[in-house]
């Protein structure tokens, strides 16, 4: 099953289980308030539901693959919410399915105007920063949206 057919209890969990990124060390004596490991408890979950394995295996990949690529991690992630396949997403980025492929690998980076088109199928916006750092000052910083370029 994709991820928009999940049932919105196991959504609920895959959020908690996404926003909650703790050490080995601490999910071990994490224990919730009806007195369940934390680690039985998504164990359990993961018995009853095809649904939950399939989500909470996809988001293990994108944290490892955020380590090396946090872009390709990103477009993943998005694409992964949004339910959409490799092809359709670059499809509609007009570019092709062994690019978002290469890319979603983290052996790729896109050029800005490729990026542009992307994020746009993901409902984001890209926007550049510039920091500015002075000795002895705190940075400044600018942040604004990239200008429209010609397409790449």
């Amino acid at each position: 099953m994709r991820h928009q057919d999940i049932d919105p209890r196991v959504e609920e969990f895959i959020k908690i289980d996404k926003l909650a990124l703790m050490s080995a060390k601490d999910v071990k004596h994490h224990v919730s308030a009806t007195g369940t490991k934390a680690t039985a408890a998504a164990a359990g979950r993961a018995r009853r539901s095809e649904e939950y394995r399939e989500a909470r295996d996809e988001y293990a990949e994108i944290r490892e693959l955020r380590k090396r690529n946090w872009i390709a991690a990103h477009i993943r992630e998005r694409r992964y919410e949004l339910d959409l396949t490799q092809r359709k997403l670059a499809e509609r980025a007009d570019t092709s399915h062994s690019f978002i492929s290469k890319l979603e690998s983290g052996t790729h980076i896109p050029t800005i105007p490729v990026l542009k088109r992307i994020l746009a199928v993901l409902d984001e916006d890209l926007l550049i920063g510039i920091e500015r750092r002075i000795p002895g000052e705190e940075s400044e910083r600018e942040i604004a949206a990239v200008p429209g370029l010609m397409r790449a």
